[in-house]
């Protein structure tokens, strides 16, 4: 048999994988440590991160050609987006400039809502329309507090877009709002980076301002109005049902059902039809009285009347205020900066930032990621990526439909449906074609976008607008199931339930998921191939699975199935609920679910896959230094490996309570100790940590 190290050189990644090792470990035991022990040991966590994982070294590296990139010199030859691009980053790049502005431009923006009230004298009458300043600032930033409007392909009709309005957002993860006394840290922190913040514009404002008391006592107050939010959000588990978020009615329906349970107090009442069609008329969309709109969260809104009924306006104004500041803060001088790196270190553990061009590289990115992926894409993407990847998406859709096929506990109705809903998946890979055309690239950014090399405060504000105003425009526009919804320069990968669609952008088609040269199919497999497995798997998770081939909310499986289906999914809730971190704080099952149903289908079709592959081209060689391992254990040694990583303490909780993936270690350990395929590579006795005799089963 050939050694791979005579073949093709493939000694680089076997290398990376005998470094990430370690030997000394039983892989039946602690799979995890075993091929990432050595990985944790050479790789402390960075200053500036509060985790250093294998994709964060990927994004690293992606951001670092990116300011390569947009540090280049203008290029007549290049699209004007480009362009545009390079002097935002210039802009942002600017700190002396950045600073000598101080906070004025944040001020003028503050003032032009009519001020935040904890700056100014208690003495002041404020004068304030939640209604009108947050409509204001959903169509001027992007953001939306208390109440979010949106509009979206209708969840039950995706040829269609409708109006969804739904809970708002907060400004700290719900579990410190509604455990405070449990991070008596975090919440200090917390306080002192808004009676911080404020205490520095109140400064730069002049004289006659709040005095530190009545700060400090308008922050108490903001803090307990936000508990009192957190109390009312719907949780994270209850909102995997999309039937059960879906209420669609007339606009005059809704106003209506408010009016009935609304005070009389200006706070507490709503005019719909004026609060819509002032977020809409920006962008010279009419909403009649008749309009449909979904509601999403209705107790939620009953609830959020009888707060603000009974909150003064000084406290709501304090607290919508606040959440403008701490969006456009980081975008001022050095003393906000800091304000937000003391506050980011008690959260996620971090005690330093990211690097100015670091930053300043990512942001630009996520709102110009055409234009400058464009380029990305020129310099550093090979054309027959795109072929190989595509290919081995087809081999996996189709080691899917098997499994369906030989899955016994469904009946042929719902098989039949499922297999036409994995045939229509659209596949999106690489990037969207059209951004190699110049003309094409510059008709989707040059309308009216204006990027000035001196303000980049204005630059981020024109940039929400014209983002803005992107989205608002889509709700009379057919849809679109094949449009991108990411950017090519972007490391991670996407199933759109509504759109039926799985993407793979170019930033996560290379090493240590994927390469051309220099690995061996085993290794792609188990890095891309299980990626694209668990994307195709989203389709069929405890969400993915409410769509139909379309995207429509339908329920396609018989109610035999569907039992069969739930009943195996609550193996999958009650096996990740037994796993700890840290101080014994639990994982949770349900809303981790989708996710870890999504590992263990990946990880299950991209084996079959890979098999399939060596059956069809024959046994690969070894890899060099990795003589004693089968291709079939390096698939699952490159797959845990793909998930190495280090976390603080605090980003690891942080997790947790908020995040719909399982931590890495346990993205490892959870889905291989589930894999009868892995029991049998490794040999593993029965029962012993990796090989659990209960196994959740739903695709063998």
């Amino acid at each position: 048999m050939r050694n791979v190290s005579l073949y093709l050189g493939f000694n680089e990644a076997a290398l990376s994988l005998i470094e990430a090792m370690d030997l000394n470990v039983d892989p039946c035991q602690d799979f995890y440590q075993y091929a990432c022990g050595g990985w944790i040991k050479k790789n402390p966590i960075p200053q500036s991160k509060s985790r250093w994982s294998q994709i964060d070294i990927l994004r690293d590296r992606l951001i670092n050609d990116l300011k390569i990139i947009l540090e280049q010199t203008d290029d007549a030859r290049d699209p004007r987006p480009l362009n545009s691009a390079r002097v935002m980053y210039k802009a942002c790049m600017n700190t002396r400039a950045i600073q000598n502005l101080g906070l004025k431009p944040l001020i003028d923006v503050l003032e032009n809502y009519g001020g935040w009230p904890m700056t100014k004298s208690f003495n002041e009458e404020i004068h304030f329309d939640w209604k009108a300043v947050t409509a204001s600032l959903r169509t001027s930033y992007r953001i939306s507090y208390f109440i979010s409007v949106y509009n979206d392909m209708d969840n039950y009709d995706t040829e269609q877009s409708s109006i969804y309005i739904d809970q708002g957002s907060l400004s700290l993860p719900l579990n410190i709002l509604l455990n405070p006394g449990d991070h008596p840290k975090i919440i200090a922190a917390y306080f002192a980076y808004v009676s911080g913040s404020a205490k520095a514009i109140r400064d730069a404002l002049g004289s006659g301002g709040a005095t530190d008391d009545q700060i400090d006592s308008d922050v108490q107050d903001l803090l307990q109005f936000e508990i009192e939010l957190a109390k009312i959000v719907t949780r994270a588990e209850a909102r995997r049902d999309s039937s059960r978020m879906y209420n669609p009615m007339l606009l005059t329906e809704i106003q209506s059902w408010t009016n009935g349970f609304s005070s009389r107090t200006h706070q507490a009442q709503m005019d719909w039809f004026e609060y819509i069609n002032q977020i809409y008329s920006t962008v010279n969309v009419s909403i009649s009285t008749h309009e449909r709109i979904i509601v999403v969260e209705k107790e939620y809104l009953k609830n959020l009347f009888a707060i603000l009924d009974r909150k003064s306006t000084r406290v709501v104004a304090n607290y919508i205020m606040w959440r403008l500041v701490r969006l456009l803060s980081p975008e001022t001088n050095s003393k906000m900066n800091s304000l937000a790196i003391s506050f980011s270190k008690a959260l996620y553990g971090n005690p330093q930032s990211d690097t100015r061009s670091n930053s300043c590289a990512n942001e630009v990115n996520s709102v110009l990621g055409f234009a400058v992926g464009a380029k990305y894409i020129e310099q550093h993407f090979q054309a027959n990526i795109k072929t190989q990847v595509k290919q081995m998406i087809t081999y996996l859709k189709a080691t899917f439909v098997t499994l369906i096929t030989e899955a016994d506990w469904m009946d042929d109705a719902t098989k039949a449906i499922a297999k036409e809903k994995v045939d229509a998946m659209i596949e999106l890979v690489g990037f969207p074609d059209w951004i190699t055309k110049k003309r094409e690239l510059e008709a989707y950014y040059y309308d009216g976008l204006e990027i000035s090399i001196s303000d980049h405060f204005k630059n981020i504000q024109n940039v929400n607008v014209r983002l803005t105003r992107d989205g608002l425009q889509s709700l009379r526009r057919k849809t679109n199931r094949t449009r991108w919804i990411t950017f090519p320069s972007i490391v991670n990968a996407f199933y759109a339930p509504k759109y039926n669609s799985i993407s793979f952008p170019a930033g996560i088609l290379q090493p240590p998921y994927f390469g051309l040269n220099g690995r061996s199919a085993a290794m792609n497999y188990g890095g891309i191939g299980v990626v694209i497995g668990h994307e195709i798997t989203h389709g069929f998770d405890d969400k993915g699975r409410q769509n139909d081939k379309y995207g429509n909310t339908v329920q396609w499986w018989t109610e035999n199935t569907l039992q069969q289906y739930l009943s195996r999914a609550q193996c999958f809730i009650q096996k990740y609920n037994e796993f700890t971190v840290l101080n014994g704080t639990r994982l949770n099952g349900i809303t981790t679910l989708g996710e870890n149903m999504a590992d263990y289908g990946g990880i299950r079709e991209a084996y079959v896959a890979y098999r399939n592959y060596v059956a069809a081209n024959g046994v690969e060689p070894p890899l060099p230094g990795l003589e004693q391992f089968t291709s079939e254990q390096i698939f699952f040694i490159t797959f845990a490996n793909t998930h190495c990583s280090a976390d603080t303490p605090e980003k690891l909780l942080n997790q947790v309570m908020n995040d719909p993936h399982s931590p890495s270690r346990y993205r490892v350990i959870g889905t291989l100790s589930n894999s009868e395929d892995f029991v049998r590579e490794f040999n593993c006795p029965p029962d012993s940590p990796m090989n659990r005799l209960n196994k959740c089963l739903l695709w063998r």
